[in-house]
């Protein structure tokens, strides 16, 4: 079930979200805002932080929201970019669920699908999390007995192992067969 703009409330108020602003509460939702930490793969040097930052067209980074968040073992979140973002074309396009028992900032992957270069600023709202309840409190949560590679992360954070999608190397697309 969904939990509503109340739980949210008290959820933020009693530490859940830090920091915490009531504003930023909707209905069924809480809006998170970019922090100061990018890593874009296509910038010498790879990582920065800023706060501002410039995304060209057809650029990707992981990003980072300003917030950190704890959810309880019997609560989960899904990530859903702002709606008017999505209207200019900036796009969150891989994960968005975040487990029960998640300590940290979440790390965003942000894609410019326009056609013009877009600065991102630190304290912008980006994102909504909806937060919902599990049916019963799972045997292992994230976080325990290994589970979990991000837990506890700060800033943008890469993947925790590159060989679950390796590189190519060799040719590139136009030169290949």
């Amino acid at each position: 079930m969904i939990k509503p703009d109340f739980w949210i409330h008290e959820f933020g108020e009693s530490g859940g979200i830090e920091p915490f602003n009531p504003e930023q509460v909707n209905p069924a939702s809480y809006d998170v805002t970019l922090g100061n930490h990018w890593i874009c793969p296509t910038r010498d040097p790879e990582e920065t932080t800023s706060d501002h930052f410039v995304l060209f067209p057809g650029e990707v980074i992981l990003a980072t929201t300003a917030e950190v968040i704890h959810l309880p073992r019997n609560v989960v979140c899904d990530l859903k970019l702002k709606s008017s973002l999505g209207r200019l074309w900036l796009n969150h396009s891989l994960s968005g669920w975040i487990d029960c028992n998640f300590q940290g900032q979440v790390t965003l992957e942000l894609q410019n699908l326009g056609p013009y270069p877009r600065e991102l600023t630190a304290g912008t709202p980006v994102a909504q999390l909806v937060f919902m309840t599990m049916e019963a409190e799972p045997k292992v949560a994230y976080g325990e007995q290994g589970k979990g590679h991000y837990q506890g992360q700060h800033g943008a954070t890469k993947a925790w192992d590159e060989k679950l999608f390796p590189r190519r190397t060799g040719p590139r697309r136009s030169d290949a067969a």
